[in-house]
């Protein structure tokens, strides 16, 4: 536990080496994240603490934004936003107090996935009394899907250049289930990573297969590379991941909020289900293209 006379250590904090890193658009939806982990750092609260009231926070927000009082509205808007950055401050809070855990990071997943069912559920339910059609819950839900689509997506290539720049993670490619976990992890662990593979484990493999099918295409064009190299530079590839990082839940969190003040959640349905997946379609075709023009010297 951290004393009060210990230096807040902010670059524990950072998920990513501070030498080594790459423009995260999530990282301006993250006001006062900084400040409040240095606050928490010396106290008492856990990093599961603070997953649960973030948690609490997401589904009240969900609650009030689909009020009729505008005032409320806002009010549940705001919470939305802080969500988001609670959702930062867990991680950054683990890694200051040494407390990282693998349970952790599956209750934050988990975490995440209750308040997007919990949001697309509210949406849902608004939209319905407006349109009086069983259609909405079928959009909806699509939304919520394409959402955590896109999330997934952010965060496999995320934690592929982290793990290829050397820092240390807790997280997995893919998080299925080893000898060693059965081994070294206590039962209530090992639920909580059987309820992450059934929530996002068809995720993490779509992208596993699309991710070894483009590098099996640049390994077969250029024989002549060195594979580590060919790895190396699709998984640091910098400008992808900075394009990729729009993808992630706080520009989702950031969206519903806004339109939940101006009253269209309409609006973000769109967003999310076209424009945010010809986003990702666009990236998955940029990234190998952009790697390809880096491997040309191997011709």
């Amino acid at each position: 536990m951290a004393k009060e006379n210990n230096e807040f250590p902010y670059e524990t904090t950072l998920k990513h080496r501070t030498d080594d890193t790459f423009f995260n658009f999530q990282n301006y939806l993250l006001i006062s994240s900084k400040q409040i982990t240095k606050f928490l750092y010396y106290t008492p609260v856990t990093p599961h603490q603070v997953i649960m009231f973030s948690m609490l926070i997401g589904i009240l927000s969900s609650l009030l934004i689909i009020q009729e009082n505008k005032i409320i509205v806002i009010i549940g808007a705001v919470l939305l936003f802080y969500k988001n950055v609670l959702d930062k401050v867990d991680g950054s809070l683990a890694r200051a107090k040494n407390m990282a855990s693998r349970r952790g990071r599956f209750y934050d997943s988990i975490s995440d996935f209750i308040v997007s069912l919990s949001l697309f559920t509210m949406i849902g339910f608004k939209l319905y009394l407006v349109y009086q059609s069983y259609w909405v819950w079928v959009i909806c839900y699509t939304a919520l899907i394409s959402s955590m689509l896109q999330c997934s997506f952010f965060i496999y290539y995320e934690i592929a250049f982290i793990k290829q720049s050397g820092k240390n993670t807790i997280n997995r490619l893919r998080e299925n289930i080893t000898e060693d976990d059965l081994q070294n992890e206590d039962k209530f662990t090992i639920l909580l990573q059987r309820i992450f593979q059934v929530i996002y484990g068809w995720q993490d493999y779509l992208f596993y297969k699309i991710d070894l099918f483009f590098l099996a295409c640049l390994d077969k064009k250029f024989s002549s590379a060195d594979k580590g190299d060919i790895i190396d530079i699709w998984y640091r590839d910098k400008p992808f991941l900075s394009i990729s990082s729009l993808l992630c839940i706080g520009t989702h969190m950031f969206l519903t909020a806004l339109f939940a003040v101006i009253g269209k959640f309409e609006y973000y349905l769109v967003l999310n289900l076209i424009f945010l997946n010809l986003l990702l379609i666009f990236n998955v075709f940029y990234h190998y293209y952009s790697v390809k023009s880096k491997l040309k010297k191997y011709k």
